[in-house]
């Protein structure tokens, strides 16, 4: 089976405890968590061949990161072991009306300062299928928006297919460039396209009239990632939809536009939200593992969908469930009953 190919930062995050704010009290929970990696773990679990690709600087973080990576079955073979620090973020837990609140310390992180000549891309690219990038990893640094940009044309190259995932992050983007500046380049080179309308017209700059703040019916939609798809030559675009009635109680489905046809999922009542932090990731690694396990559209999305349900009631970036827990939600009716 080939490879699914992720590159970003993956990162220490600490957060508060259960429905403390941050530093409330003297302790934090630590794990690691990343978009890319988040999603390279999900295909793992899943059952695919996964490929993380990052720097880590080589002390005592940088060892734990990989050791939890390979106990998830993720090749770690392509890290490049250079640079002073890992990246951190701090997660203050929201709860009932009270959001979560991220804060990044990634500044002088080893993937910011690393170059495309410390990678071997053949290596990397070897038995490849999918490329998964997103607008994270070139909103840390100008470095990290080369290596991006440089990441994206050798995969093309080699004729891997490039899932990109536009995962705004306004708190990142502070070094002089801003996200619709950089995207399009790198949507430019993708066929699976994760973005929503606000991206679509906000950051990829497709013309419309349409509130993307606010709700646009199924036909709007259509049209408008119909000319996303046309104009950046995808094959596919893809999105979460998400109604949060509070923190802790989202109403979550997704909908895509695929082989020209817009499918949509079903939708998933999330009450009692355990940590929502890389459910969209799990969503992403759904897909992608969807493409291999299913040859439906609407199963894929499915998949996706019920695998990113699962990661409300996971805490931690990684989605740690089974593709056998993720179909047998996907095809009940949601119920929670005891598995016997």
């Amino acid at each position: 089976m080939s490879y699914i190919v992720g590159l970003g930062e993956l990162m220490l995050r600490l957060s508060s405890l259960d429905s403390e704010r941050l530093l409330q009290s003297a302790m934090l929970n630590a794990t690691f968590g990343g978009v890319e990696a988040n999603v390279c773990v999900s295909a793992a679990r899943f059952g695919l061949n996964a490929r993380y690709v990052t720097a880590f600087p080589d002390n005592a973080l940088g060892r734990k990161a990989e050791e939890l990576l390979l106990g998830q079955k993720v090749d770690t073979s392509c890290i490049v072991w250079k640079g002073k620090r890992l990246g951190l973020y701090f997660l203050d837990m929201g709860y009932d009306h009270r959001p979560s609140s991220v804060t990044y310390d990634r500044e002088y992180s080893a993937i910011s300062e690393i170059s495309h000549a410390d990678f071997d891309w053949d290596k990397i690219f070897y038995d490849a299928e999918y490329f998964h990038i997103t607008g994270v990893t070139p909103g840390i640094s100008e470095s990290a928006r080369e290596l991006t940009i440089y990441a994206v044309k050798e995969a093309k190259k080699r004729n891997v297919k490039v899932s990109c995932d536009i995962n705004y992050r306004k708190k990142l983007w502070k070094y002089g460039k801003n996200i619709w500046d950089v995207m399009p380049e790198i949507v430019e080179q993708s066929d699976i396209l994760f973005a929503n309308e606000y991206d679509a017209v906000k950051i990829l700059g497709i013309k419309s009239d349409l509130d993307v703040d606010g709700v646009i019916n199924d036909e709007e939609y259509t049209d408008l990632m119909e000319r996303t798809i046309k104009k950046y030559n995808l094959s596919s675009v893809i999105t979460t939809k998400r109604e949060v009635k509070s923190s802790s109680y989202n109403i979550f489905s997704s909908k895509a536009i695929m082989n020209g046809k817009l499918y949509k999922s079903k939708k998933y009542d999330i009450n009692n939200i355990v940590d929502r932090v890389g459910s969209g990731d799990a969503f992403v690694g759904g897909i992608l593992s969807g493409l291999y396990l299913f040859d439906n559209p609407q199963d894929i999305l499915e998949f996706a969908t019920a695998s990113s349900c699962i990661k409300h009631t996971i805490y931690g970036d990684w989605n740690i469930t089974s593709k056998e827990e993720v179909i047998s939600l996907m095809n009940s009716k949601g119920s929670g009953d005891v598995s016997r």
